[in-house]
């Protein structure tokens, strides 16, 4: 599965969903991504509606009040919540596997100053290190 599979897998976005550019899938972060796509990004990396509302910046009051009134989230925790689902993809991708994916995005890593790379993705500095990582890893540079 190619990484833009997986990360339209992970969000629970369609695969007819024509999102193949960069500018598409902006878009589709502008507009705001739905609560079902906090829930499958929350679900993948194992995290409770608690944990993921921290990692993209809000509240899980402000969680459970826009799934009663079906709206989806504003730009930043889009932004943040795609962020998560392009690293997850990109794990799984690297890894080969979805469960060997999640299962190193959770774990303290020595690369990352004993940090999971989990606990970097809330900010864009931190998913930087984490990518870089993974780059590394992919191309055996990481030991």
């Amino acid at each position: 599965m190619a990484p833009s599979t997986q990360l339209l897998d992970i969000l629970g976005i369609p695969g007819s969903t024509s999102l193949s550019s960069a500018i598409d899938r902006a878009e589709v972060v502008r507009r705001g991504l739905s609560i079902e796509s906090f829930k499958r990004v929350a679900n993948y990396y194992q995290l409770s509606d608690v944990e993921m509302s921290k990692v993209v910046g809000t509240s899980i009051r402000t969680i459970v009040r826009l799934q009663k009134e079906d709206k989806p989230l504003n730009s930043t925790w889009s932004d943040r919540l795609y962020r998560l689902a392009r690293v997850a993809a990109q794990a799984q991708d690297v890894f080969e596997s979805a469960d060997t994916a999640t299962s190193w995005l959770k774990r303290p890593n020595r690369g990352l100053n004993g940090h999971a790379p989990v606990d970097l993705l809330d900010t864009d500095a931190g998913t930087e290190q984490v990518v870089e990582l993974l780059d590394r890893i992919e191309y055996g540079v990481y030991s």
